[in-house]
């Protein structure tokens, strides 16, 4: 940025540019009236080998892809009329790059909008890894299809189990083998399971429905497996149930696929939240240590002077002082975004309040309220994911929700713990976004994968204006990595 560049600066922009000189992938430029970039700056734009002099003094439609010329003039002269707008596009020079460029308004010190800034962000690593998430579902949903299913036939009357050879090689028994249910059941059902199957087969004397559940065997040879159980009973012209027909498929690859990627994904997130301390450790100790000490310095500088000085200059002083501490105070609702420590010293149920205060404020929501049942704090890591979960839920109750009121509830249910964020905002089509994840609702499946990765359970529920209710359930405890069933 230039010294006279740096002269227009509002109030504010400091801020930012601080970000962006320590953010790896941002890129911004603030622009004029005409649409003339007079001030350049960012981590990413000084990876890339450029200057501020590559930007400086030329319109924002010229030095991106002529392609997006006339979008990136609308966008900009929607900036100037208070409009925020996105872009998203590829590099210019480098077209395998995916950027996405925010045209936000530039206020002054009275908030009159003097201009606007463009927030370029290189996107190409999260854009990979999105693809490559998506891939392994695909791949996932391809080897269920051509997964090994035994099938099976159950004489209620003699009680004999008739199965298909596939079935045999799952178990472990020759091919043409022959036994009885209950005995097999003795013999082959995994002992902590054997209860739970014994009262399936009993309702399935009576009850021809067609049922589905999961259980463990154990081969002859020791090998336990997890078996899909699905069957539906046969019955006869007087209506009693005479036999039952169904399959066992072996999803025990699948399971420890799904264990291995919650193992994983819990890694990331704790890497994730380490992270983040640690940026928040060094912006407190760093940044904002540095930048309360210039104000010191100001103040100190603005006394000495006394009745001596110019009023100019006194008054100079003081307003730049004044903007320090705006910033200083924007870097640590930064930090606390990053590490609350509300959550840290004094729970969840805190933290969420808290949270939804802001929220509140931001959206200018009727109310937010907040409910808990809880007594006392819960494990840190289910505390962690249950505040994200709602951070992003709240999140997208201000950015997209256009809602009234909203409500973020905590209930205890047995051995787990339900985090429950509804609103009354427009709601949306759930099949609509599941095919935009990749665009624009990131969040909703960052929030399901984040809470399944500790065993709990995610759903969402809303529909085109009926707003939005988004749910959470985990266990109060998580195991510990290796721990077994």
């Amino acid at each position: 940025m230039t010294t006279e560049a740096a002269s227009r600066t509002p109030a504010g922009e400091a801020g930012f540019r601080l970000l962006a000189e320590h953010l790896p992938n941002l890129i911004l430029l603030a622009f004029d009236a005409e649409l003339l970039i007079w001030a350049a700056t960012g981590a990413a734009l000084r990876a890339r080998g450029w200057t501020p002099g590559h930007f400086v003094g030329r319109t924002v439609p010229e030095v991106g892809r002529p392609a997006d010329a006339a979008i990136t003039d609308a966008y900009c002269r929607a900036a100037l009329r208070g409009e925020c707008r996105r872009l998203a596009t590829s590099g210019k020079t480098d077209p395998s790059r995916l950027w996405t460029h925010n045209y936000v308004p530039l206020p002054d010190e009275r908030g009159a909008v003097i201009g606007g800034m463009v927030i370029a962000r290189d996107v190409t690593d999260e854009r990979r890894a999105e693809r490559q998430l998506l891939a392994s579902r695909r791949q996932l949903a391809e080897a269920q299809r051509i997964a090994q299913i035994g099938s099976w036939e159950w004489d209620l009357a003699s009680d004999e189990l008739t199965i298909s050879d596939e079935m045999g090689r799952i178990i472990g028994l020759p091919p043409g083998s022959r036994l009885q249910m209950r005995p097999g059941v003795v013999q082959f059902v995994h002992p902590a399971d054997v209860e739970r199957v014994t009262a399936q087969l009993e309702r399935a004397h009576t009850d021809p429905t067609p049922f589905a559940f999961e259980h463990r065997i154990v081969g002859t040879d020791g090998t336990v497996r997890t078996v899909l159980v699905r069957g539906e009973g046969v019955v006869d012209e007087a209506g009693r149930v005479v036999r039952f027909i169904g399959t066992d498929q072996d999803i025990t690859a699948r399971r420890n696929a799904d264990a291995e990627r919650r193992r994983l994904l819990g890694r990331v997130y704790e890497a994730q939240e380490g992270q983040d301390r640690r940026l928040a450790a060094d912006l407190h100790d760093g940044h904002v240590q540095s930048l309360a000490a210039i104000g010191f310095k100001l103040e100190q500088a603005r006394l000495r002077l006394g009745a001596s000085g110019s009023p100019e200059v006194d008054d100079l002083l003081w307003q730049v002082t004044k903007d320090l501490s705006t910033e200083v105070t924007s870097l640590r609702r930064t930090i606390g975004r990053l590490r609350p420590l509300v959550l840290v010293e004094d729970g969840l149920e805190a933290a969420l309040r808290e949270e939804a205060k802001s929220a509140c404020n931001r959206a200018a929501l009727v109310a937010c309220d907040v409910t808990s049942e809880l007594d006392g704090r819960l494990d840190p890591v289910v505390e962690t994911a249950l505040f994200r979960v709602a951070q992003q839920a709240l999140a997208n109750v201000v950015d997209h929700a256009e809602a009234t009121r909203a409500l973020v509830e905590i209930e205890c249910a047995g051995d787990g713990v339900v985090l429950r964020v509804s609103d009354d905002g427009r709601g949306f089509d759930p099949d609509h976004v599941q095919v935009l994840a990749d665009i624009a609702h990131f969040g909703l499946i960052a929030m399901r994968e984040r809470v399944e990765a500790l065993g709990g359970r995610f759903r969402v529920t809303t529909a085109p204006g009926q707003g939005t209710v988004v749910e959470a359930k985990l266990p109060l405890t998580v195991p510990t990595e290796g721990s077994g069933p």
